[in-house]
């Protein structure tokens, strides 16, 4: 929420500021591409965290212009677009200013209605909303009323048990749930739903003589007054309690403790602490160990996560980096990665030539504060899935301001060994021409090129490795080369210049960091739909428009 928070103090002292998006960031040509696609690219690659070439601050004032626009445009496809960004893409921060965005559009309540649910999906999504909402940065929406508050109301009825608990804190110095529920005064439809809100704003005070009553909530109460470890196991595992409730409430942990929380951890929570878990000797127990290992490579339990790939990656890098890590352990997060992309179509009877940007810009910066993962780790492991994808010809084609061929780049190695050969370039300017300036120079024919790269292009002219733009020595290949050749560029940062107009033959754009974005160049080719299109084809329910 932090990150939230720097940005609505930003946009309340830069309200209206014009962006200019032309020429880019480095002074070279650039395009805009359709207002859609760039709905699509703010919502999939968005951060409000800083980046090589503009602040978090300049980023936040991007996107909501965009979004603003789309509001008075194309406030259905926003609409949906908002949808699959949250569920396909598996966003949060950028989804939920959307749909604050979409709130304060004058004819758009059906479609705020219709995609409130399916945006807001955890206490922290409302959360975010809320404070957005009541922030005053969002033109058209200035605080929690009319449709606002009663979307928020009708949420707060299907509040889980386990969702007050794991988010109901009141220490936040953000907004609370408590506050959400003082600001909406939702209405109770049972005595449990009645103890559960009391319980959120007064605490244990608030619950009644029924014990039956919200035991998760009894469970977390009666924990906190526990003495014995016998007595605050039983209780964790009675109640199902989340590790992020436990540990502050106990005034001393023990290794039986911290094993049975790993036992309670859900998937995503196991990724992210193993590195804590092995801290406090969890996995000293071989037994434990195995527990880790089958929860991890598991692949309904890969699936139903809805981890985004680069969480296993960025996982992995903290795990190893500790005194002594497990193999058993670091191995099992290489065979997650690998499991997270296991139903990608496959790239057979097709030349494909890959060209990942290896340019500083891809290096510096994290994608978003409470991370370690950059663009250049988001690049090679999509460079690592592809090629594990390919079945015929690949041609890798690592880039900076000229080609790395010889890089050792194989379609046997895992997505982690690919990661880790890519991430030792570390190179210079971004020409992302430099690819098709080497097949063109020998004259290589390939069917398929894709592009991973920020976009940020500059690299290239007189006296450099590249002689023209990409878009030019595109062009020239498919003349000279490969008519028709096609052109994927997955763009995995949020800038809104573009190596290529809309009208560009043979070149698609293709948006976002998860695993669906590499489905798209398979569907495409077999004639399918573009990410734009499927989000189209997307139906809201019970618009009343």
């Amino acid at each position: 929420m932090n990150n939230l928070s720097s940005f609505i103090s930003a946009q309340s002292a830069h309200k209206a500021r014009k962006v200019v998006t032309h020429p880019n960031k480095e002074g070279a040509p650039s395009y805009l591409r359709s207002l859609k696609e760039q709905v699509v690219q703010i919502l999939t690659t968005g951060t409000l965290g800083n980046t090589f070439y503009v602040t978090g601050e300049q980023l936040g004032n991007e996107a909501l212009q965009v979004l603003l626009q789309a509001r008075q445009e194309c406030p259905e496809f926003l609409a949906k677009a908002l949808v699959y960004a949250r569920n396909e893409g598996l966003m949060k921060t950028l989804p939920v200013l959307g749909l604050t965005v979409l709130s304060g559009g004058r004819g758009n309540k059906a479609y705020f209605e219709a995609v409130f649910n399916q945006v807001i999906r955890t206490p922290d999504d409302l959360r975010a909303f809320v404070q957005l909402s009541k922030s005053g940065v969002v033109p058209g929406r200035n605080g929690l009323g009319g449709v606002t508050r009663e979307a928020v109301r009708q949420w707060l009825g299907n509040l889980s048990e386990y969702h007050a608990v794991k988010y109901g804190s009141a220490a936040s110095q953000e907004i609370t749930l408590r506050d959400i529920l003082r600001l909406t005064h939702p209405k109770p439809l049972s005595e449990a739903q009645s103890e559960l809100f009391g319980w959120l704003v007064k605490g244990k005070e608030a619950l009644n003589g029924n014990s039956k009553s919200n035991p998760q909530i009894r469970s977390l109460e009666a924990l906190k007054q526990a003495i014995t470890e016998e007595e605050q196991i039983a209780l964790i595992k009675k109640g199902r309690l989340p590790f992020e409730v436990v540990i502050p409430s106990l005034k001393a942990t023990s290794p039986a403790i911290w094993s049975e929380l790993l036992h309670q951890a859900p998937y995503f929570n196991l990724l992210r602490n193993l590195v804590t878990f092995t801290r406090h000797n969890v996995f000293a127990s071989d037994e434990n160990v195995r527990y880790a290992v089958q929860k991890l490579t598991d692949l309904q339990a890969v699936q139903h996560s809805k981890v985004l790939p680069f969480r296993f990656f960025d996982a992995w890098k903290r795990y190893v980096a500790m005194d002594n890590p497990d193999s058993r352990i670091s191995d099992a997060l290489r065979q997650a990665l690998e499991l997270s992309f296991v139903n990608m179509p496959l790239l057979a009877g097709k030349v494909v030539a890959i060209g990942t940007d290896t340019s500083g810009s891809m290096y510096w910066g994290t994608i978003n504060p409470k991370s370690t993962t950059r663009y250049i780790d988001i690049a090679a492991i999509f460079t690592g899935a592809l090629l594990r994808q390919v079945k015929d010809r690949v041609i890798p084609l690592p880039f900076d301001t000229e080609v790395y061929p010889n890089l050792g780049l194989s379609t046997r190695d895992n997505i982690l060994t690919t990661a880790e050969k890519l991430e030792s370039l570390g190179g210079g300017g971004t020409a992302i021409g430099a690819p098709i300036q080497y097949l063109l120079d020998r004259k290589l024919k390939a069917d398929v090129f894709i592009g991973i790269t920020d976009q940020e292009e500059w690299a290239f002219g007189n006296g450099r490795y590249s002689s023209g733009s990409f878009l030019d020595l595109w062009s020239q290949y498919r003349r000279q080369v490969a008519p028709q050749a096609k052109a994927y560029l997955i763009t995995i940062a949020p800038y809104r210049d573009a190596v290529a107009p809309q009208s560009a033959k043979g070149i698609r754009f293709i948006y976002g960091w998860n695993d669906r974005v590499l489905r798209y160049i398979s569907l495409d080719l077999e004639g399918g739909a573009s990410q734009v299109q499927e989000i189209e084809q997307i139906v809201l329910q019970d618009t009343g428009v």
